[in-house]
C-alpha cells in the first residue's frame, strides 16, 4: 500500500506541474495574438518651441549722448570768520543752518577791553595833535620875530659905528667902545640863533606830525579791534557752522563762524579728459553745455561755467564746474548725479541695457528667428522719461529692422521666437 500511495502522489505532482505549464503557454499565446492583431501607433512628432520676445522697430537717428557723473555741491565763497582780538563771547545771534543777510550781526563779543584800548589811543592821538599845533604856533611866532631880531642887530651895528667914530676923535673911552662891540656881537649871535631855530621848525613840525600819524594808526587799530567785537555777515547766505557759545573766551585768530554764499553755488564733478576736451571746444566756440539732475522730484538744469586747467592728484579726469541758482533746498556738500548733454551723433539707436549681450552683440528678428549682429557703443542716453539707454551703431541694422529688447538667456542665432511689438514707452526713437 505504501508504494501505491507514493505513486499516486508523484502522479498528482506531475499533473499540477503540467497544468501550470499549459496555462503559461496559453497566456503567452494570447499575448502574441493581441499584439499581432492590435492597431499600430505612429511615433509622436517633435514640435519646436517659439519663445515670446519684445521687439521694436529700429529707426537710426541723430541723438545727443549724455555723460553721467556724480558731482558735489559747493560754494565759490565760503567765509571762515574770526577775530583779531581776545575777548569773551557776549552773544551768538545766528546759529548753524540759519539764513542771514549781508551786514547782519552774527556774533557779539564783550567790548569792554577793546573800548578801553580805543579810549587810550584816542587820548594819545589828541595829545599829539595838540603838541603839533603848539609847534606850529611857535613856528609862526619865530617867523614873525626874524625882522625884529635883524632890526636890533642893525641898531647895535649902527651904534658901534658911531662909537668908533667918536673914539677916533678921542671923545669916548676905550671901555665904551668895547661895550658897543660886545653888544653888536651879541645881537648878531641872537639873530643867527633865531634864524637857526626858524630853519629847524619844519623838522620839528614833521617830527610831531609823524607822532600824530603814529597815534592815528594806533587809534585806527583800536577802532578796528573795537569793530572786531561785532562779527557781521560779509554776504547773504547760510551759516554752515558756529564754533563758540556765549561765555567762551576767544583768542586772536580763532575761528568763530563759517558762512557760505548761496548766490555762488556750483557743482564740481570729474569727467574724463576726452570728454573735457569736447566740452572745452564747445565753450570756446561760443556754445553752451548744460547738465541736468533730478533733485527732490524736480528736474534742475546747471550750465557749465568753467573747466579746471589740470588733473588733480588722485583723479583721472578734469574737474568741471556747473553753476546753480540760489536755492534753500540745496545743501553744501550734497552729492548730485549729473547728466551732461554732449554733441549729437548721427545714425545711432538707443537700446535698453538688458537688450545688449556679451561681445557687443544684439539680435535682429528675421522671419521669426534671431540673428546676431555686432554693434558699436557710442555713449549713454536718457529718453524724455528719464530712462537710461545705450546709443549703438551697427552696419548690419537698417531702418525698419525688428530688434529684440527682451533679456533672453538662451538667445542664439536661429532660435525661433514669437515677436511682440513693444509699448510706446519702449520705443527706440526720440519723439
Amino acid at each position: 500500500m505504501k508504494w501505491q500511495n507514493g505513486l499516486r502522489k508523484s502522479f498528482d505532482f506531475a499533473v499540477r506541474k503540467l497544468s501550470w505549464l499549459l496555462a503559461l503557454l496559453a497566456a503567452a499565446l494570447i499575448a502574441v495574438v493581441i499584439i499581432a492583431t492590435g492597431p499600430s501607433a505612429a511615433p509622436a512628432e517633435k514640435v519646436e518651441t517659439a519663445w515670446p520676445v519684445s521687439v521694436v522697430t529700429a529707426r537710426p537717428d541723430s541723438l545727443a549722448p549724455v555723460l553721467l557723473a556724480f558731482g558735489r555741491l559747493e560754494s565759490r565763497q565760503v567765509a571762515n570768520l574770526n577775530t583779531s582780538i581776545s575777548a569773551p563771547v557776549k552773544e551768538v545771534h545766528r546759529h548753524e543752518g540759519e539764513w542771514v543777510e549781508a551786514g547782519e550781526l552774527l556774533i557779539e563779543l564783550d567790548a569792554a577791553e577793546p573800548q578801553l584800548a580805543y579810549d587810550i589811543a584816542l587820548a594819545s592821538y589828541q595829545r599829539n595833535v595838540a603838541q603839533l599845533e603848539s609847534v606850529k604856533t611857535e613856528q609862526q611866532l619865530a617867523n614873525s620875530l626874524v625882522a625884529e631880531y635883524r632890526q636890533l642887530k642893525d641898531i647895535a651895528e649902527t651904534r658901534l659905528q658911531r662909537i668908533r667914530d667918536l673914539h677916533a676923535q678921542g671923545m669916548v673911552a676905550d671901555s665904551e667902545l668895547d661895550g658897543a662891540r660886545q653888544e653888536a656881537s651879541e645881537k648878531a649871535i641872537q639873530v643867527e640863533e633865531h634864524l637857526a631855530r626858524v630853519a629847524d621848525y619844519p623838522n620839528r613840525v614833521a617830527q610831531q606830525q609823524a607822532s600824530v600819524d603814529e597815534a592815528a594808526a594806533y587809534l585806527e587799530k583800536a577802532r578796528i579791534d573795537l569793530q572786531q567785537t561785532r562779527i557781521e555777515a560779509p554776504f547773504s547766505g547760510r551759516v554752515i557752522s558756529t564754533a563758540v557759545t556765549r561765555g567762551d573766551r576767544v583768542i586772536a585768530g580763532s575761528s568763530l563762524v563759517q558762512i557760505a554764499d548761496y548766490s555762488n553755488l556750483e557743482i564740481r564733478t570729474s569727467i574724463p579728459a576726452g570728454s573735457a576736451t569736447v566740452l572745452r571746444d564747445i565753450v570756446t566756440n561760443g556754445g553752451t553745455v548744460t547738465a541736468t539732475a533730478q533733485l527732490d522730484n524736480r528736474k534742475l538744469s546747471f550750465p557749465l561755467v568753467r573747466l579746471a586747467a589740470d588733473v588733480k592728484p588722485g583723479q583721472s579726469g578734469i574737474d568741471a564746474f556747473f553753476a546753480s541758482d540760489a536755492n534753500d533746498s540745496l545743501d553744501i556738500g550734497r552729492t548730485v548725479q549729473l547728466a551732461i548733454t554732449l554733441p549729437e551723433i548721427d545714425r545711432v539707436i538707443p537700446m535698453p541695457v538688458h537688450a545688449l549681450y556679451p561681445d557687443q552683440t544684439l539680435y535682429r528678428v528675421v522671419e521669426d528667428r534671431l540673428r546676431a549682429v555686432h554693434y558699436q557703443e557710442m555713449g549713454d542716453y536718457l529718453d524724455i522719461d528719464g530712462n537710461f539707454n545705450v546709443l549703438v551703431r551697427s552696419q548690419e541694422v537698417s531702418s525698419g529692422d525688428l530688434l529684440m529688447v527682451s533679456q533672453l538667456p538662451r538667445a542664439i542665432t536661429g532660435l525661433l521666437v514669437e515677436p511682440i511689438e513693444a509699448s510706446d514707452t519702449e520705443t527706440l526713437r526720440l519723439n
